[in-house]
Protein backbone atom coordinates (compact mmCIF):
# COMPACT_ATOMS: atom_id res chain seq x y z
CA UNK A 1 0.00 0.00 0.00
CA UNK A 2 1.35 3.32 -0.83
CA UNK A 3 1.85 6.23 1.72
CA UNK A 4 -1.23 8.38 0.73
CA UNK A 5 -3.65 4.97 0.95
CA UNK A 6 -1.76 4.40 4.58
CA UNK A 7 -2.52 8.04 5.93
CA UNK A 8 -6.02 7.50 4.89
CA UNK A 9 -6.64 4.18 6.41
CA UNK A 10 -5.20 4.97 9.93
CA UNK A 11 -7.04 8.69 10.01
CA UNK A 12 -9.14 8.40 13.57
CA UNK A 13 -11.30 10.99 15.47
CA UNK A 14 -9.15 12.02 17.85
CA UNK A 15 -10.75 13.08 21.23
CA UNK A 16 -8.13 13.21 23.91
CA UNK A 17 -5.15 15.30 23.55
CA UNK A 18 -1.88 16.10 25.47
CA UNK A 19 -1.63 19.32 27.01
CA UNK A 20 1.17 21.15 24.67
CA UNK A 21 -0.07 22.50 21.10
CA UNK A 22 1.65 21.30 17.64
CA UNK A 23 4.38 23.49 16.36
CA UNK A 24 3.34 26.62 13.92
CA UNK A 25 5.81 25.07 11.32
CA UNK A 26 3.40 22.07 11.52
CA UNK A 27 0.28 23.98 11.57
CA UNK A 28 1.19 25.66 8.46
CA UNK A 29 1.92 22.47 6.71
CA UNK A 30 -2.08 21.19 7.52
CA UNK A 31 -3.70 24.54 6.69
CA UNK A 32 -1.58 24.98 3.32
CA UNK A 33 -2.80 21.37 2.72
CA UNK A 34 -6.57 22.73 3.00
CA UNK A 35 -5.31 25.29 0.57
CA UNK A 36 -4.57 22.72 -2.04
CA UNK A 37 -8.20 21.53 -1.86
CA UNK A 38 -10.31 21.25 -4.90
CA UNK A 39 -13.01 23.65 -5.36
CA UNK A 40 -16.13 24.23 -7.29
CA UNK A 41 -15.00 25.95 -10.96
CA UNK A 42 -11.34 26.57 -8.99
CA UNK A 43 -13.20 29.75 -6.56
CA UNK A 44 -10.98 29.30 -3.35
CA UNK A 45 -13.77 31.06 -1.58
CA UNK A 46 -13.66 29.02 1.74
CA UNK A 47 -11.34 30.47 4.68
CA UNK A 48 -9.85 28.94 7.14
CA UNK A 49 -9.45 30.21 10.87
CA UNK A 50 -7.02 28.71 13.11
CA UNK A 51 -7.25 29.27 16.79
CA UNK A 52 -4.35 28.30 19.04
CA UNK A 53 -5.77 31.02 21.45
CA UNK A 54 -6.74 28.19 24.47
CA UNK A 55 -8.99 31.30 26.28
CA UNK A 56 -9.77 31.60 23.07
CA UNK A 57 -11.47 28.32 22.12
CA UNK A 58 -12.54 27.80 25.78
CA UNK A 59 -14.66 30.78 25.07
CA UNK A 60 -15.85 29.66 22.15
CA UNK A 61 -16.47 25.84 23.44
CA UNK A 62 -18.76 27.40 26.76
CA UNK A 63 -20.87 29.93 24.16
CA UNK A 64 -21.52 26.16 22.03
CA UNK A 65 -22.59 24.61 25.26
CA UNK A 66 -24.99 27.79 26.36
CA UNK A 67 -26.35 27.24 23.35
CA UNK A 68 -27.15 23.70 23.31
CA UNK A 69 -29.45 24.66 25.97
CA UNK A 70 -30.94 27.63 24.84
CA UNK A 71 -31.83 24.92 21.40
CA UNK A 72 -32.59 22.47 23.89
CA UNK A 73 -30.33 19.60 22.53
CA UNK A 74 -28.98 17.79 25.64
CA UNK A 75 -25.39 16.88 25.80
CA UNK A 76 -23.69 15.57 28.95
CA UNK A 77 -22.49 18.22 31.64
CA UNK A 78 -19.05 17.06 31.25
CA UNK A 79 -19.10 17.64 27.53
CA UNK A 80 -16.87 19.79 25.49
CA UNK A 81 -16.94 20.03 21.70
CA UNK A 82 -13.45 20.29 20.65
CA UNK A 83 -12.18 18.10 23.64
CA UNK A 84 -9.38 20.12 24.82
CA UNK A 85 -7.49 20.48 21.81
CA UNK A 86 -5.16 23.00 21.85
CA UNK A 87 -5.83 23.98 18.41
CA UNK A 88 -9.15 24.47 16.09
CA UNK A 89 -9.48 25.24 13.07
CA UNK A 90 -12.37 27.06 11.41
CA UNK A 91 -13.39 26.65 8.16
CA UNK A 92 -15.93 28.97 6.45
CA UNK A 93 -17.58 31.18 3.70
CA UNK A 94 -20.05 33.28 2.25
CA UNK A 95 -23.45 32.01 2.93
CA UNK A 96 -24.61 32.82 -0.45
CA UNK A 97 -21.91 30.85 -2.27
CA UNK A 98 -23.70 27.34 -3.23
CA UNK A 99 -20.56 25.14 -2.96
CA UNK A 100 -19.82 26.19 0.29
CA UNK A 101 -20.27 23.02 1.95
CA UNK A 102 -18.45 21.17 -0.51
CA UNK A 103 -15.47 23.28 -0.86
CA UNK A 104 -14.70 23.19 2.80
CA UNK A 105 -15.25 19.81 3.55
CA UNK A 106 -13.10 18.68 0.87
CA UNK A 107 -10.76 21.60 2.50
CA UNK A 108 -11.47 20.37 6.08
CA UNK A 109 -10.33 16.57 5.00
CA UNK A 110 -6.97 17.30 3.52
CA UNK A 111 -6.09 19.43 6.76
CA UNK A 112 -7.70 16.17 8.44
CA UNK A 113 -4.87 13.92 6.47
CA UNK A 114 -1.74 16.41 6.68
CA UNK A 115 -2.13 15.92 10.13
CA UNK A 116 -2.74 12.13 10.14
CA UNK A 117 0.81 12.42 8.11
CA UNK A 118 2.51 14.32 10.75
CA UNK A 119 0.85 12.14 13.74
CA UNK A 120 -1.21 15.23 15.00
CA UNK A 121 -4.46 13.52 16.28
CA UNK A 122 -7.58 15.70 14.57
CA UNK A 123 -11.61 15.34 14.59
CA UNK A 124 -14.27 17.00 12.47
CA UNK A 125 -16.39 19.26 14.68
CA UNK A 126 -19.82 20.28 13.64
CA UNK A 127 -21.56 22.27 16.78
CA UNK A 128 -21.30 25.28 15.11
CA UNK A 129 -23.49 24.61 12.29
CA UNK A 130 -26.38 24.69 14.96
CA UNK A 131 -25.17 27.40 17.03
CA UNK A 132 -23.49 29.89 14.99
CA UNK A 133 -25.90 31.97 14.69
CA UNK A 134 -26.91 32.18 18.59
CA UNK A 135 -25.93 35.62 19.85
CA UNK A 136 -23.52 34.62 22.37
CA UNK A 137 -21.28 32.10 19.92
CA UNK A 138 -21.69 34.81 17.31
CA UNK A 139 -19.23 37.09 19.37
CA UNK A 140 -17.19 34.97 19.78
CA UNK A 141 -16.63 34.11 16.23
CA UNK A 142 -16.51 37.78 15.48
CA UNK A 143 -13.76 37.80 17.73
CA UNK A 144 -11.98 34.91 16.21
CA UNK A 145 -11.97 37.24 12.67
CA UNK A 146 -15.46 35.46 11.58
CA UNK A 147 -17.09 37.87 9.08
CA UNK A 148 -20.67 38.17 9.27
CA UNK A 149 -21.59 37.08 5.92
CA UNK A 150 -20.09 33.72 6.48
CA UNK A 151 -21.51 30.33 7.40
CA UNK A 152 -19.04 27.79 9.03
CA UNK A 153 -18.87 24.42 7.51
CA UNK A 154 -16.75 23.06 10.08
CA UNK A 155 -13.76 22.71 12.30
CA UNK A 156 -10.77 20.75 12.77
CA UNK A 157 -9.66 19.99 16.32
CA UNK A 158 -5.55 19.53 16.21
CA UNK A 159 -3.09 18.43 18.48
CA UNK A 160 -0.98 15.55 19.87
CA UNK A 161 -3.06 12.13 20.87
CA UNK A 162 -2.19 11.40 24.42
CA UNK A 163 -2.93 7.20 22.84
CA UNK A 164 -2.92 6.07 19.55
CA UNK A 165 -6.56 4.63 18.94
CA UNK A 166 -7.37 1.94 16.14
CA UNK A 167 -9.84 3.74 13.12
CA UNK A 168 -12.84 1.89 13.64
CA UNK A 169 -13.53 -0.67 11.25
CA UNK A 170 -15.83 0.70 7.73
CA UNK A 171 -18.99 -0.83 6.42
CA UNK A 172 -17.84 -2.03 2.86
CA UNK A 173 -21.15 -3.00 1.89
CA UNK A 174 -21.77 1.36 0.64
CA UNK A 175 -19.56 0.37 -2.35
CA UNK A 176 -21.44 -0.49 -5.11
CA UNK A 177 -19.93 -0.79 -8.65
CA UNK A 178 -22.51 -0.95 -11.46
CA UNK A 179 -21.03 -2.55 -14.67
Amino acid sequence: MNETLKVIASRYSCRDYEDKTITEEELKTILNAGLLAPSAMNSQVDEAFAVVNIDLIDELALAINDGFRELNIKKPDHYYCTYHAPVLVIVSGPRDYTRLKEDGSCMLENMFLAAESLNIGSCWINQLRDTQDLPNVREVLTKIGIPENHQVVGCAALGYSKKRVEPKIKKENRIHIVK
